[in-house]
């Protein structure tokens, strides 16, 4: 059976609870910095209980000098979101472990530090950035030869068997981490669970 997917629509249906730190769990604390042109004033951290599919809130503050940090405890690695007070703004995904943990979020761009499974996470992401920076370099070379009038019949289906095997290979990797069903697959499912072709989809556990 398919895990319920979790979607920004989901912040508004579901009943937010105070966070139940337990003292057996690993002390947290996470500090997140803006550094980016839309202006934020408060923040409010979000954790996915998966046992009853439901969001609790687990910290919320004003940032200072556009950053803000969370703390609490946890008993294990948590779908996390950090919600800004604009609503019509994506929140944004990561996994909440113990220690600390440092985003910075720029435009168009973040990263994360003292977290091995949000490491993995940017790696994924990264990875996946550079997959679809080369199938764009692809189609804009195939237009470029077209415009010019040296597109072969070659080089087309050669550009077509390279753009096929790179969207492959995004699709097996993303196919892959979502069926570990840990918090960094749950993520990529949230995220681009959807991309996937019906072929891939079908692989899905």
């Amino acid at each position: 059976m398919k895990k319920v997917i979790i979607t920004v629509g989901v912040l508004l249906g579901l009943a937010l609870t105070g966070c139940d730190n337990t003292p057996s769990g690993s002390d947290y604390k996470v500090t997140c910095k803006l550094e980016i042109r839309q202006r934020h004033d408060s923040a409010t951290l979000l954790v996915l209980e998966e046992d009853y599919n439901k969001l609790r809130v687990c910290g919320a503050g004003r940032l200072t000098s556009d950053s803000i940090t969370f703390t609490g405890q946890t008993d294990k690695p948590r779908v996390a979101m950090i919600r800004w007070d604009n609503d019509s703004t994506q929140p944004f995904y990561f996994v909440l472990e113990g220690g600390d943990i440092g985003i910075t979020i720029r435009d168009g761009s973040w990263s994360i530090t003292g977290s091995r499974a949000n490491n993995e996470y940017q790696h994924y992401i990264n990875h996946r950035n550079g997959i679809m920076d080369a199938r764009v370099a692809t189609w804009q070379q195939y237009l470029k030869m077209g415009a010019d009038s040296t597109l072969t019949r070659d080089d087309e289906q050669r550009m077509v068997r390279q753009d096929s095997l790179l969207n492959d290979s995004l699709q097996r990797i993303t196919v892959e981490l979502i069926n570990r069903g840990d918090a960094v697959g749950r993520i990529i499912r949230e995220r681009y669970g959807a991309q996937l072709d019906k072929q891939h989809l079908r692989q899905l556990k």
